[in-house]
Parts: C-alpha cells; sequence; structure tokens
C-alpha cells in the first residue's frame, strides 16, 4: 500500500505530472513541425489523452493506472500509429516497449508453446496423453506456462504500446484474453491502437463469443477513444523527399521497361529464381539481390503461405516487388487476403514496396470485408500511384483504377 503524502508533497508530484505531460505534448508538436504535419483538432485531442495519460501513470501518485490504459481505434489512414510513435519516443522512461502487435503475439505463441510442452511432459505419466488431457494439473501446467511467457516478454515493462490490436483467429482469443488481463493486473500501462471498435474483434459470429472477456476488460479497464478525422492522410499528396520506409514504393500499372528503369529495376531472367524456406513451406522469389527481394503474385499470394512467412523475411530484405498482380476477374479470395497481409507487415514495418498490377487491380477490394477493404486501400495511396515516381508526387488511388 502506498505511503500517504502531505498536502505539500502531492501538490509537488501533481505539478511534476503536468510538467511531464507538457513535455510530451511538446515533443509531439516539434516532431510534428519537422516533419511539415499539420494535426487536425481530434489528433490533437488524441495527444491530449495519451500525454495526460502517460505522465498521470509514470507519476508517483499514478502507479495504478485504472483508465489510464488507453484503446486507440479508427479507420485506416487517421494517424493512430504516428501519434503512438510520436507519444511513446517522449516518455521519461526507458521501460517502455512499442511492438506491433503481430510480431508480438507470434513471439508469444512460440514461447508459449515450448513452456507448455516442458510443463505438461514433467507431470503426463507414459501412454496417458489422451486419458489426462482434462486432468486439473494439466489445466493449472498449461496457465502458468503461459503465465511464465508472459512474464518473460514483459517483465521490467511500464508501458506497453501495441500497434494494430485486433484478433481474427478464433485459437488467439483464449491467449489474448491472458495476456490483456496479465498486463492490467501488474499495473503495466496499456496502450493500444486499433482499425477495430471493442465489439468488432473476431467479428465471426460463429467465434464472436471467445473473444467477449476480452471485450469486457476492454470496456471496463481502458479509455476507449476513436479518432477520425474524416479524412485519409495517406492519400495527400507528398513531396518524395518527405516519403520514406513503405511510401518510397510503387503501384504501377503493367509497367513497361522504360518504367522499370526509371525505378532502376530490370525484369528478373529464368536462372535468377532462389527457393526460400522461412518456415515450413518452401516459396520462389524470381530474384534475390542484396537487401531487395522480387516475388511473383502466384508465388508470394496463391501458394501456401502465411503471415509468419512475411514477418521472417522482412528482417532480412527492406525492399519487396510484387509482380504480376491480377485483376479483379483473376483474382482469387484467398490471393488478396494474402495480398493484403503481405502490405500489412511491409507498411508496418516501413519496407519499401514496388507493386505491378494489371487492370481492375483495386475492384478487387470489393471481394473483402468492408473495414478491411479501407485498410487495404488506405494503406495503398502510401504509395506512388502514378507513372511519374521520380517527379516526386503521390497521388491518390485513383489515379489506377481501370
Amino acid at each position: 500500500m502506498p505511503h500517504p503524502t502531505s498536502p505539500v508533497q502531492g501538490s509537488i508530484l501533481r505539478g511534476a505530472s503536468r510538467h511531464v505531460r507538457h513535455a510530451i505534448k511538446q515533443s509531439v508538436e516539434i516532431r510534428a513541425t519537422s516533419e511539415h504535419l499539420q494535426l487536425d483538432a481530434r489528433q490533437y485531442e488524441t495527444i491530449d489523452l495519451l500525454s495526460g495519460n502517460a505522465a498521470a501513470h509514470l507519476s508517483p501518485l499514478g502507479r495504478s493506472p485504472g483508465k489510464n490504459h488507453v484503446y486507440l481505434w479508427g479507420p485506416p489512414g487517421r494517424g493512430k500509429t504516428w501519434l503512438l510513435g510520436a507519444v511513446f519516443d517522449a516518455l521519461p522512461t526507458e521501460r517502455k516497449l512499442r511492438v506491433h502487435f503481430h510480431d508480438f503475439f507470434r513471439d508469444l505463441h512460440a514461447t508459449a508453446h515450448k513452456a507448455t510442452t516442458v510443463a505438461l511432459e514433467q507431470i503426463d505419466e507414459p501412454d496417458s496423453l489422451g486419458e489426462t488431457r482434462g486432468r486439473a494439473d494439466r489445466v493449472a501446467a498449461r496457465t502458468s506456462a503461459i503465465e511464465r511467457s508472459i512474464e518473460t516478454m514483459l517483465g521490467g515493462v511500464e508501458v506497453l504500446c501495441f500497434d494494430e490490436f485486433h484478433c481474427n483467429d478464433p485459437g488467439d482469443a483464449m491467449l489474448l484474453a491472458r495476456t490483456v488481463k496479465y498486463i492490467i493486473d501488474r499495473g503495466i500501462l496499456l496502450i493500444t491502437t486499433s482499425n477495430y471498435p471493442p465489439e468488432e474483434l473476431l467479428s465471426d459470429e460463429y467465434y464472436h463469443h471467445l473473444v467477449l472477456p476480452t471485450i469486457t476488460t476492454i470496456r471496463e479497464n481502458m479509455t476507449v477513444h476513436e479518432l477520425d478525422a474524416q479524412r485519409d492522410y495517406r492519400a495527400i499528396e507528398r513531396q518524395a523527399a518527405q516519403r520514406s520506409g513503405f511510401s518510397m514504393g510503387t503501384l504501377l500499372r503493367s509497367p513497361d521497361s522504360g518504367d522499370l528503369d526509371r525505378l532502376g529495376l530490370t525484369e528478373p531472367c529464368a536462372g535468377d529464381t532462389v527457393r526460400l524456406t522461412p518456415t515450413s513451406h518452401g516459396i520462389r522469389a524470381l530474384r534475390i539481390d542484396g537487401r531487395q527481394i522480387w516475388f511473383g503474385f502466384p508465388d508470394l499470394c496463391e501458394a501456401l503461405t502465411s503471415t509468419v512467412d512475411y514477418l521472417k523475411l522482412v528482417r532480412d530484405h527492406d525492399h519487396w516487388i510484387i509482380s504480376g498482380v491480377p485483376g479483379t476477374e483473376r483474382m482469387t479470395p484467398y490471393g488478396l487476403r494474402r495480398l493484403a497481409n503481405v502490405i500489412d507487415v511491409l507498411y508496418d514495418h516501413q519496407v519499401r514496396l514496388d507493386m505491378f498490377v494489371e487492370d481492375g487491380f483495386t475492384d478487387s477490394f470489393n471481394h473483402l470485408p468492408e473495414l478491411e477493404a479501407a485498410r487495404l486501400r488506405s494503406r495503398i495511396n502510401a504509395l506512388d500511384t502514378g507513372n511519374e515516381q521520380i517527379s516526386g508526387t503521390t497521388t491518390s488511388l485513383e489515379g489506377v483504377h481501370s
């Protein structure tokens, strides 16, 4: 139990908290100015919320976060990721962690699986696996192993920021609930961004009940804040000098050799083909040149590839090229969904993408749920979508609509 403070001490501590809040806000505003960004009213409200809650938590008066946790959601392209990054960088503590939810959950799955396997081997009797599956000590061992795994990944962290918080897989629901509960029970300040309001996590009606405990925890313990300025900032024209990472790339419709020359690229030859095995399945790349990797759409998106494969590959390759992306008539639902997952990973890791598409490519977005289509459209809007890559402007998606 914390020691009571005198009125004078309380006044000093509250003053220190206000100072931290002001310093965070000032740092974010300076960064926006340096990057030639003009923040809107809703973004300023979000900065106030994040800086105020973070300062309250970091103050000696606020070690129990209460509703200082923030679930920040809204349509793609409204600035959630940028705002979270700017606030995170300004936090006056070294005990902070910012991670993409894809990456965190991938590592947690692997760590928890190993820990659970060891724990169950220690209590299982020979030849009795099926008979003991629901035994209380096995359930307890599994639960304890998962908690130890979370502790291993988060021990010592006092502020945790998740980018792109989501739950689309029913198999993740139980682990997600335990993770969120652990974070809140341990007094770690949790700030997340998401494209979904809490009630739309795992929206499939057959499985939605699995995520209800997590939704309840979020609503009871977090400030749910919507950021929607009714404008997709990724679609705004930007000079080439202001683009970096993912947005350095292009979306070109059936480029010819001249277009490739302007990008400094040449078509791969048959002898350039490379076979990769990032995880369990082999993937054919048309060419690897240093940190640049070139895929044909069928090899990357029509084959049995997964998000885990893409996450492994971005570690070694920070310039991706995907050619032969079909229009709506030849696009398959599985191919489009895998492509959307690839683009999510590349965008989140700020990896340059040059993508060469056929007529009618954007019409295929109609095969996706509305929110997923909006996210994909928003990410595509960050690319140069005309044949003016060298001249230096970024236009909206309509530049390649057939």
